[in-house]
């Protein structure tokens, strides 16, 4: 399957996807943020959207067409950055307008919860960051859940290349630059967004040796400099 690349305006892309789509971004998000580890596999999102695993199947090969999740055959799916900034923006969007229904309008919480599922469809930056200074910058939603900050438009692109990393760093892989071969074979490697990666060896001219699921797999300097990561603690 190839992947696109998102790398335009996330406000664009949101707006130009389906709420249904969105829910699929959302709910991946929410199990990873309760402890699943990525890849999700697609019977646990079928489960969290009780339906039918033939339409997320359906779904999920959309998504990945428009480079907002990353599937890997038989294990489940990455969110791409591009995928993760859209989640993130939604949650956050639909977890203020939950402390507005329940702090303000008294309302309970699962009604509460239900309609902001709604407003965070109709929901831009601007009016979250309106809504946000309105109710001093909650950090918290009514069920406890953290309230992401508003994405920047840097943040896909923040990171350093694996190969400027130090020996024995953890890190996350963030994204992936480039396309065609070099971006294969380190797909076929598992590493893919949100993969946590061991820098084990560094060369003299920029080659990596990592790990990464308890295997190790050298990379060229040139293929090194196209994996982009966080640092982990």
């Amino acid at each position: 399957m190839v992947e696109k690349s998102h790398e335009g305006d996330p406000l664009t892309l949101e707006a130009e996807m389906s709420e249904s789509e969105q829910m699929y971004l959302i709910t991946t998000a929410m199990l990873i943020e309760d402890g699943m580890e990525q890849p999700v596999p697609l019977p646990a999102l079928a489960q969290a959207r009780s339906i039918m695993p033939a339409s997320v199947n359906q779904m999920v090969r959309k998504l990945a067409d428009e480079g907002l999740v990353t599937y890997i055959p038989y294990k489940g799916i990455v969110l791409t950055p591009a995928g993760t900034n859209i989640a993130t923006r939604i949650l956050r969007y639909r977890r203020l307008w939950e402390v507005f229904l329940v702090k303000k309008l008294k309302l309970a919480l699962a009604p509460a919860d239900q309609l902001a599922c709604r407003l965070e469809h109709l929901t831009t930056d601007e009016v979250a960051d309106r809504l946000s200074d309105y109710l001093g910058d909650p950090q918290l939603s009514p069920q406890g859940k953290p309230i992401p900050r508003a994405p920047r438009e840097d943040d896909v692109s923040a990171g350093l290349c694996v190969n400027q990393t130090r020996v024995g760093q953890r890190s996350r892989v963030l994204q992936l630059k480039g396309e065609g071969v070099a971006r294969g074979f380190l797909q076929g490697e598992g590493i893919l967004p949100g993969a946590v990666v061991t820098v084990l060896a560094l060369g003299g001219d920029g080659s990596v040796l990592l790990e990464i699921d308890g295997r190790h797999t050298h990379l060229a300097a040139t293929i090194a400099d196209a994996v982009l990561v966080i640092l982990q603690d």
